[in-house]
């Protein structure tokens, strides 16, 4: 069986279940529709093991930890719903907080990858060039018998001796991206990517914008669910991977506990300002908390996916530059002399 089922699994699972209860069907019921329907082998067993354990304990919280599948945030807010008899509004809640976990993980993936595709095509192109390009540029110096200048000489070297140990470079190449695939499913090892990562400023702005989001989003479902508010605190900051914004909702907790005022505590620890700060006050004020953050959480994630695709936008035109300027200085340290011997001839 599989380790966890991804936001867009959960998103789906989630949103069709709480159809299914709308329309007045059991739980169980609605279990074994989606078995029904399941055309997936992988999903039947998890699906069995979920309305076998139902239909044994009729506990839903128990069933769905059953197949080990299910994250513990997920299955805590199902179960405060079941008990509570709010089981169909809090699994759309859920439906909808996971399309939005989905959907900033798209936009990580995206501030991550694009760059990285765009450095490795230039690293492929720059070493064709000093493998390939800069031994032909070698040979009609040889037949003229001068030698190279020293800069194009360090560029020959290296080619050569990258095409002599091009077994081991391609070896470690391949298991330093194999450990780079690695470390981003080991907790340690993705919390140190993240921490790299969020050193360079255009992408500590980005992660903070989807950390907020996703902070708002599980803020309020957990107020949709009926949990206090320092149980839905410590929830929702569970689920942040952000080292930085847990910094921050560590003080807010600090805050509350000594008494201080929720939505006044979220603006002193520096989670919320400006006009999100005044949203959220208004709403506590207002008993609207839960469409405050619910707004928050789409503005951070729309600003986040804004300044992605300005990044990406600029991201592109400046590897081409960088490529353009590296590759027109190598070929002018071996064309600038090979120029002046022509001319020296003529």
């Amino acid at each position: 069986m599989k380790k966890n089922l991804t936001n867009e699994e959960l998103a789906l699972f989630s949103g069709q279940l709480s159809m299914i209860l709308h329309s007045g069907i059991s739980a169980l019921e609605g279990i074994s529709i989606l078995l029904e329907d399941s055309s997936n082998d992988e999903e039947k067993k998890i699906l069995e093991s979920v309305y076998s354990t139902l239909e044994e304990t009729g506990d839903l919280a128990e069933a769905l930890r059953a197949p080990g599948v299910y994250p513990e945030y997920f299955i805590h807010m199902a179960e405060i719903g079941d008990r509570s008899g709010t089981l169909e509004e809090v699994l759309q809640s859920l439906s909808s907080h996971y399309e939005r976990e989905d959907a900033i993980s798209r936009s990580i993936r995206d501030a991550l990858t694009y760059p990285l595709v765009m450095i490795g095509m230039l690293a492929a192109v720059l070493i064709v060039l000093i493998v390939q390009v800069m031994p032909v540029f070698r040979q009609v110096f040889d037949q003229l018998g001068i030698e190279m200048s020293g800069a194009a000489n360090t560029l020959l070297v290296l080619g050569r001796g990258m095409q002599r140990y091009s077994v081991v470079f391609l070896a470690v190449f391949l298991v330093l991206v194999l450990a780079g695939f690695v470390s981003l499913y080991i907790p340690k090892g993705r919390a140190a990517i993240l921490s790299f990562v969020n050193r360079i400023p255009i992408f500590r702005n980005i992660s903070m914008l989807l950390a907020c989001s996703r902070f708002s989003g599980a803020l309020a479902l957990s107020f949709h669910s009926g949990l206090d508010t320092d149980e839905g605190f410590r929830l929702a900051s569970d689920l942040i991977d952000n080292a930085s914004f847990r910094e921050k909702t560590a003080l807010a907790q600090k805050k509350i506990e000594e008494g201080e005022d929720f939505s006044a505590a979220l603006k002193e620890a520096g989670i919320y300002s400006g006009l999100n700060a005044r949203m959220i006050s208004i709403g506590f004020r207002t008993g609207a908390s839960e469409e405050a953050l619910d707004k928050i959480a789409v503005s951070c994630q729309e600003e986040a996916d804004i300044r992605i695709q300005n990044m990406v936008s600029a991201l592109e035109p400046t590897i081409v530059a960088v490529l353009s300027i590296l590759t027109g200085l190598i070929l002018l340290s071996v064309m600038l002399p090979l120029l002046g011997i022509m001319s020296e001839i003529g």
